[in-house]
């Protein structure tokens, strides 16, 4: 059975070398101080949506933050850098406040679900928060903390539709990626037709990620976030990049 997640696939696609490494060799990650203070962001969101809409003001989502950080190890807070990176969630988290709807009552808040995509092959992940639109209909949503990329992933949206149309048995109408840094909100309409494709694609991409004998390294900007790079075979090459392109 290949069990597969959006994250996995979108780590595959990237580049298949760090696939290895996280998923076959499970070499322990580096994360980077933002990993764990986007963590954090998610956590307090799904916490706040949880209380009672009458309990829910900007003011206690601060709090809850600020205790979510407290409970933070000293030694990471005490990191460099880290200060502007409490600075910056906490300032999305304002502003997050101030443009959106608190009484809101999401549908679901990080449910885990799992669905069979073919007889070998199973999807399974937690989209961040479902909302239930007007008409009855799904609106799947995933919060980033990071800066917007210059293209979207909609395979990973769509992914996230498929799981929960079939794990759920509810149509879903809408997508979204809710960028907190700026409060940029991408949406897209699902189309049956796009996500058959989607779905046809990951169980494609799934049993070829299964029968792989190599696993090559792709560099690019990417490699400067990436978890593994201590161990990356391409350790030289991607310094040698950075310096020349910036990155």
């Amino acid at each position: 059975m290949i069990r597969l997640s959006p994250l996995k696939l979108r780590v595959y696609l990237t580049c298949p070398l760090r696939y290895r490494y996280q998923y076959l060799d499970r070499l322990r990650p580096r994360l980077r101080p933002q990993d764990t203070v986007g963590t954090a962001v998610h956590l307090v969101l799904q916490q706040f949506f949880h209380l009672p809409p009458p309990e829910r003001s900007a003011g206690r989502l601060l709090e809850l933050f600020d205790q979510r950080w407290a409970s933070l190890s000293p030694r990471y807070r005490r990191m460099p850098g880290v200060e502007e990176l409490r600075e910056r969630a906490r300032r999305q988290l304002e502003e997050f406040a101030a443009r959106e709807d608190l009484t809101a009552q999401p549908y679901l808040l990080e449910p885990y679900l799992e669905v069979r995509l073919a007889p070998d092959v199973v999807l399974f992940g937690r989209p961040d928060r479902i909302d239930q639109e007007a008409d009855g209909s799904l609106h799947v949503i995933d919060y980033k903390t990071g800066e917007p990329p210059q293209e979207v992933d909609a395979g990973q949206l769509r992914l996230y539709a498929i799981m929960v149309q079939k794990g759920l048995g509810r149509p879903v109408s809408r997508v979204s990626f809710w960028f907190l840094d700026g409060g940029q909100v991408w949406t897209e309409a699902t189309v049956p037709a796009a996500l058959e494709e989607a779905e046809a694609r990951a169980v494609a991409l799934a049993r070829e990620m299964q029968a792989a004998a190599s696993f090559p390294g792709r560099v690019g900007r990417h490699c400067a976030h990436c978890p593994f790079l201590y161990a990356c075979q391409h350790r030289e090459e991607i310094a040698q990049r950075r310096q020349a392109e910036g990155w």
